[in-house]
């Protein structure tokens, strides 16, 4: 399953505001944009519904109104849903054109069992405050419901200009699965790096492959063991360590240049996602920030190569050029503000826009800064 299109309005009809205006997605995506144009808050409403739909009991207290269409064995699936003062008012989910769920603001809707022989309409009530998506999860009665649920609980974000675990650290070097929540991105890298290792032969190879490609030469890398000096309790710790071809020193993750850990942290991550098994939704924003330029394009291609060879769908955004001439412009998705309007243009919804800057010689960056991508020829001619 993946996310096709998505809308969403926030405080409808008052001066604050907000409206992502259908936004078309599709499997490889780079949003580009000006400073302010809508990137990072397209993204964090992403973030917001994937956190309703695990079952996040906190609801905005602000208006906001959902519509999002996701393909799932290339079969259509809409959700839409809208919340105010912190409770759900309504909630339809509409699977392969038929309606299978539906709830008002009282809690109370119905849902199609499909459990047994035949399809079902059941009627249920449930606390205001959290979506019947989740709320009414069950693999035998509503299989459907699990499908937007491992799409939700898989999906994955990267803040590429954060710390991504850099200044994280633990105080053991062996851990168990359960132990550990991969979700969230800044958390050590130990515990991932230990498991990875210990459970799929070759990680440790083909990490140490994936940085070389991007160019950093590294022959070794792993867990070590050191000592904080300014720790309070003198207590040991455990980091992640690389070490550098003609180097014989193992460097520690504080060692390391901000941009080649945030590499580092992605890569390691990413690959376990993608030995696991998982072909969701993974988005990383500000991809390549803090990097040379020669070395960002190197990782957006390798990112990119990772993303089409499992199925992934990856989301990045940018406003740095060099990547932008990196990636197909096919893959792009331009966002536009206009007040507090938030459009996207990407090959879809602008094809022929996009067919004839083709022929204009000019480099993707430029498809850009001119604003070609609203008006394409009939602009400049004027």
């Amino acid at each position: 399953m993946y996310l096709r299109k998505l809308t969403f309005r926030e405080n409808e009809g008052k001066k604050i505001e907000w409206l992502i205006d259908n936004v078309h997605l599709g499997k490889i995506n780079l949003i580009v944009g000006q400073n302010s144009s809508g990137k990072t808050r397209t993204l964090n409403a992403i973030d917001d519904m994937v956190d309703m739909l695990t079952g996040g009991s906190f609801i905005p207290k602000v208006h906001g109104k959902y519509r999002a269409t996701f393909i799932h064995d290339e079969k259509e699936v809409l959700l839409e849903f809208e919340y105010d003062g912190g409770i759900i008012l309504n909630e339809m989910l509409t699977w392969d054109g038929e309606k299978v769920l539906e709830r008002g603001k009282d809690g109370s809707g119905w849902i199609i069992y499909m459990g047994g022989k035949e399809s079902l309409s059941l009627e249920f009530a449930i606390s205001l405050n959290q979506m019947a998506c989740f709320a009414k999860r069950d693999k035998k009665q509503h299989p459907y419901l699990e499908q937007i649920y491992f799409w939700a609980i898989d999906m994955r974000r990267f803040n590429f200009s954060g710390d991504l675990g850099k200044n994280s650290y633990s105080l053991k070097a062996v851990f168990e699965e359960d132990e550990v929540n991969f979700r969230n991105a800044d958390t050590s890298l130990v515990p991932l790096l230990y498991l990875a290792m210990e459970q799929f032969k070759g990680y440790r190879e083909q990490l140490i492959q994936d940085m070389n490609e991007i160019g950093y030469q590294l022959e070794d890398l792993g867990i070590m063991q050191f000592s904080d000096k300014n720790s309070r309790n003198k207590q040991d710790r455990y980091a992640v360590y690389t070490t550098e071809s003609g180097l014989e020193k193992q460097v520690a993750q504080h060692d390391m240049s901000q941009g080649m850990f945030r590499a580092f942290s992605v890569i390691a991550r990413l690959n376990r996602y993608i030995l696991k098994g998982k072909t969701g939704c993974v988005v990383i924003d500000d991809i390549g920030e803090g990097i040379d330029f020669s070395r960002a394009k190197l990782l957006v291609n390798l990112l990119i190569k990772k993303a089409e060879s499992s199925g992934i769908q990856l989301i990045m955004s940018t406003n740095d050029s060099f990547i932008m001439n990196t990636v197909n412009i096919e893959n792009w998705a331009v966002l536009h503000r206009e007040g507090n309007k938030i459009s996207l243009y990407n090959y879809e919804n602008s094809r022929e826009i996009f067919e004839e800057f083709k022929y204009t010689g000019l480099n993707n960056f430029d498809f850009y800064a001119s604003e070609f991508f609203k008006t394409g020829f009939k602009d400049n001619s004027e």
